[in-house]
């Protein structure tokens, strides 16, 4: 199992990147990265609604939040490599392939994708395409040795009304607000979650909750049965979690009836 971070970025998780506590709806931030050439154009989907063109959303390889982190910390040269890898993947077959497939939806779809608010059952093909796109990613960062920032990854174990635990690879548990997981649409037990922390000075740190992906798409294991697992039961698949949450059948006893 490789879980990494969602493929995808707004423009606004760029300008929060670069300037971590501006809005991120201005305008200034953004122009700072393309006039730098610290950010890609991105690719724009035209969308619609009631039939007709509503507007555009771009969507960005998230290879450019590690430029704009990088250009905020003073590397500008690191930057401009890293927004130059990201548009050689936005000009690739599956960035296009996602373009097709956003085209003509309305914009509050496009951007639910981007925030990994969407699930394969409603979109059907789009985490497999989305895992092409994390794997394109990953060797693009190992080919470049590009370094991202501080990152954990793993699954949803444990919820609680105030948290939820984020269980990393062997069994590492982090607590995370469950105002932060629901921000990036994962607070069930399941849920694959990615918390990306980046220091601003010795007293301060940005901590980020993205959607994750597994690259093995294991996340869709066999179904569920409680003895068949040597695991502890806060080990749950997605598809466990998705068979479990559902309205329990109705309990059927059989018992013999003697007819005189």
């Amino acid at each position: 199992m490789k879980i990494v971070a969602w493929p995808i970025v707004g423009r606004s998780q760029l300008v929060q990147a670069f300037r971590p506590g501006e809005s991120a709806s201005k305008e200034a931030p953004f122009r700072t990265l393309r006039s730098n050439h610290w950010a890609t154009p991105g690719l724009r989907v035209t969308t619609r609604s009631r039939g007709r063109a509503s507007g555009q959303v771009t969507i960005f390889s998230t290879l450019n939040r590690d430029a704009a982190t990088l250009a905020r910390e003073g590397d500008a040269r690191s930057a401009s490599l890293v927004a130059k890898a990201a548009a050689k993947l936005e000009a690739g077959e599956n960035f296009a392939k996602l373009r097709e497939m956003l085209a003509g939806r309305s914009a509050e779809d496009v951007s639910a994708v981007i925030e990994g608010g969407v699930s394969d059952e409603r979109w059907p093909g789009l985490l497999r395409l989305l895992r092409a796109l994390g794997k394109e990613t990953s060797v693009a960062r190992g080919r470049r040795a590009i370094r991202p920032p501080g990152m954990v990854t793993g699954r949803i174990s444990e919820t609680h009304p105030d948290f939820v635990l984020l269980e990393a690879a062997g069994g590492v548990r982090t607590a995370v607000p469950r105002w932060l997981a629901r921000a990036a649409h994962r607070e069930t037990v399941g849920d694959l979650l990615a918390l990306l922390t980046e220091r601003l000075d010795d007293q301060r740190m940005v901590v980020n909750a993205v959607p994750a992906l597994d690259l093995d798409g294991a996340d869709a294991g066999s179904r569920f049965s409680p003895f068949a697992r040597s695991d502890s039961a806060r080990r749950l698949t997605r598809r466990d979690a998705r068979l479990l949450s559902g309205v329990p059948a109705p309990l059927t006893i059989m018992f013999p009836v003697t007819i005189e």
